[in-house]
C-alpha cells in the first residue's frame, strides 16, 4: 500500500508541473512586432507573472535561450554548478538535479563523481543557453539537458518536460 501512495504522489506532482509549464507556456504568446522579442500575454497571464516572479523569470529565459553545445574539461561541480575549462577559459553549467546514466539515477554529484565525468575529463553538454546583452557587460546561463563524455556514453537530466531541436 505504500508503494501506491508513493506511486500516486509521484504522479499527482508530476501532472501539476507539467499541466503548470503547459499552462503556461500555451498563455503565453510571442509578440513579432516588438523590437526585444520580449514575452507578451493577456492580462490574466500578466497578472500571474506579476504574483510569480519565478514563471516570469522562467519566461525571460526561455525567450531568450537557443540550443548549444559546449566542450570542455571538468575542473569540478558544486551547488549544482559545474566548472569546466574550455578553450575560450572557464564557464560554468548549471546541472538540474537528477540525470539519468547506465539504466541509474543519479544525482548531480554522483554523475561528476562518478566515471562519467570525473575531474580532468573531457565532456560536451547540450544546453539551453540564455545570454542577454546589456550595457557594458553580457550575461550567459546554460542549463545542461543532456552530456556525452570521451567514451560516447550519454547522461540525460531527468527534467519534467523534453528538450528537441527542430529544424
Amino acid at each position: 500500500m505504500k508503494q501506491g501512495l508513493k506511486i500516486a504522489a509521484l504522479a499527482t506532482v508530476l501532472l501539476v508541473a507539467i499541466g503548470s509549464f503547459a499552462f503556461f507556456l500555451a498563455s503565453a504568446q510571442i509578440n513579432t512586432t516588438s523590437a526585444n522579442n520580449e514575452l507578451t500575454t493577456n492580462p490574466q497571464i500578466s497578472q500571474f507573472l506579476q504574483n510569480h516572479p519565478r514563471a516570469a523569470a522562467l519566461g525571460k529565459f526561455l525567450n531568450h535561450a537557443t540550443l548549444d553545445d559546449v566542450t570542455g574539461t571538468v575542473i569540478s561541480e558544486s551547488n549544482g554548478k559545474l566548472i569546466l575549462s574550455t578553450d575560450s577559459g572557464q564557464i560554468r553549467v548549471l546541472l538540474p538535479k537528477t540525470w539519468s546514466y547506465n539504466d541509474e539515477q543519479l544525482t548531480r554529484t554522483e554523475l561528476v563523481d562518478s566515471d562519467f565525468a570525473q575531474a580532468g575529463q573531457t565532456v560536451t553538454f547540450k544546453v539551453l543557453d540564455g545570454q542577454w546583452m546589456l550595457t557594458g557587460f553580457n550575461i550567459n546561463i546554460m542549463i545542461a539537458y543532456e552530456a556525452v563524455n570521451s567514451a560516447n556514453t550519454h547522461a540525460f537530466a531527468v527534467l519534467p518536460f523534453n528538450i528537441e531541436a527542430t529544424i
